[in-house]
C-alpha cells in the first residue's frame, strides 16, 4: 500500500500549490478521482466525485470567497479531492464522528433503517474486500494517514479534521463557499442545512451526496428547497448540487 501511495504522489506532483482562485487544469480532477478510486478511499462512485469536482471548479472560477467543508468523511477520499482542488489559502474543515455513524431516526424511511441494521450487525462490506470503514478501531488516525499519503496535511495549515457529532461541532466561522454533505440520514442532513444554509456565500454550492440514495436525505433537502427561494440547481444526477443565487 505504501508503494501505491508513493506512485500516486508522483502522479500529483506539485498540485498542492494551487493559486488562490481561478481556473485549474481541467485534466487534473479526473486524474485525482482515478487515483482516489484506485486506492479504495471513497464510497462515492466516479459520477459523484465528478459532480463534486464540477462544483469545486465553478466555485474557483467564480472566485466565491469562503471556507470549504465536508460533513461525512468516511475514509477521506472525497476530502482528498476537495483538498487538491481548493484555493491554497482557503480553509477546509472535515467533520465526522470518525467512527460508527449514528442510527437513523423517525424521519428516515425503511431504506435507511434496513441499511443501518446491516451496519450495526457488523456485516457491512467495505470497498473492494476491505473492512467497512465504520469498524476501524481508530478511524481518525487512518483518515489522517490517507490524507498525508496524498500530500494533504490534516493537522497544520488550512486542512483540519473536526471529530464529533455535527450538532456539537458544526459552527462555521465565516462564509461557506463549498460544502459536501455525505451523512445519509434526515437528522444529520437537517443539522447541516440549519448550520450551513445561512452561512452559504452568494454563489456558494452545497452538494448532497445521498439525495438520490436515501429518502431521509431527500426529505430534509426538499424541505429546505421549499422554504428558500434563493437556491438553484447546479446538477441533479445521483448527487444534488444547490447554489445560492443571491
Amino acid at each position: 500500500m505504501r508503494n501505491l501511495f508513493r506512485s500516486l504522489r508522483s502522479l500529483f506532483g506539485g498540485n498542492t500549490a494551487n493559486p488562490d482562485h481561478g481556473q485549474l487544469d481541467p485534466a487534473l480532477p479526473p486524474q485525482w478521482i482515478a487515483a482516489i478510486r484506485q486506492a479504495k478511499l471513497s464510497y462515492c462512485g466516479p459520477p459523484k466525485l465528478e459532480n463534486l469536482a464540477e462544483a469545486g471548479t465553478i466555485v474557483r472560477r467564480d472566485r466565491v470567497v469562503g471556507r470549504w467543508l465536508e460533513a461525512g468523511v468516511a475514509l477521506g477520499g472525497s476530502a482528498i479531492l476537495l483538498a487538491q482542488m481548493k484555493p491554497a489559502r482557503t480553509p477546509l474543515d472535515l467533520h465526522d464522528v470518525f467512527g460508527l455513524i449514528p442510527p437513523p431516526g423517525n424521519h428516515d424511511g425503511p431504506d435507511a433503517h434496513e441499511r443501518y441494521a446491516v451496519i450495526a450487525a457488523g456485516t457491512s462490506p467495505g470497498i473492494g474486500g476491505d473492512p467497512y470503514y465504520g469498524y476501524e478501531s481508530d478511524l481518525l488516525l487512518k483518515v489522517k494517514e490517507n490524507l498525508r499519503a496524498f500530500d494533504v496535511e490534516p493537522d497544520t495549515g488550512t486542512v483540519r479534521c473536526v471529530p464529533g457529532l455535527f450538532e456539537h461541532t458544526l459552527h462555521p466561522d465565516g462564509p461557506v463557499a463549498l460544502a459536501h454533505i455525505d451523512c445519509d440520514w434526515y437528522d444529520s442532513v437537517r443539522v447541516c442545512i440549519e448550520r450551513l444554509g445561512p452561512a452559504l456565500a452568494p454563489g456558494g454550492i452545497i452538494v448532497f451526496d445521498d439525495y438520490s440514495s436515501y429518502s431521509g436525505c431527500r426529505r430534509a433537502v426538499d424541505e429546505w428547497r421549499a422554504r428558500d427561494a434563493r437556491l438553484s440547481v447546479v446538477f441533479e444526477r445521483r448527487s444534488l448540487g444547490l447554489r445560492r443565487t443571491r
